[in-house]
């Protein structure tokens, strides 16, 4: 091999793994997040009016390193319906996994994660192909008591909304 094709073969093999490394580092921006203690910002009751008279109120509970979630619909001052949810971390996956369970007994599973100190995203995906997103939620935190949340439902479009925390 002459030392010209030398040069360029462990010049392409440098180069690539400076690459390799940028994108190790980039990668581990978000795997550095403490995402238990990003979750526990959440901590708390907090509330959405999505229409006149109708609010969904959504209490947070942490329960050691998980958290336990109830949802309570409302119109008119009058409860009409009701979900409970169980959250806990998978370091394995890097993803919050969220049981929810409705009192029908039917469930939905969702995942997710904190992509920076104030935004994260939970998507449900299909059980019989879990590779499919069926919906995604996107979380912007604004302050510590107020954040956004645009739901995105395959091709329905996206729908906002403002969660406000509830103080005592």
């Amino acid at each position: 091999m002459n030392k010209g094709l030398k040069y360029f073969v462990l010049s392409m093999i440098a180069i690539s793994m400076l690459t390799s490394v940028n994108e190790l580092q980039s990668q581990n921006t978000v795997n550095q997040l403490d995402q238990v203690m990003l979750m526990k910002q959440m901590a708390g009751t907090w509330q959405n009016e999505f229409a006149p008279d109708t609010s969904i109120i959504w209490k947070i509970k942490p329960y050691g390193d998980g958290f336990e979630m109830h949802y309570q619909f409302t119109t008119k001052g009058e409860s009409y319906r009701e979900v409970k949810q169980l959250v806990g971390f998978d370091p394995e996956f890097e993803n919050f996994v969220t049981y929810t369970l409705f009192p029908s007994g039917q469930y939905i599973l969702f995942y997710g994660k904190f992509t920076s100190e104030n935004k994260s995203y939970v998507e449900v995906k299909g059980q019989t192909d879990p590779e499919k997103v069926l919906s995604r939620s996107e979380y912007e935190f604004k302050t510590a008591d107020v954040f956004t949340v645009t739901r995105i439902f395959g091709n329905y479009g996206a729908k906002p909304g403002t969660y406000y925390r509830i103080k005592k």
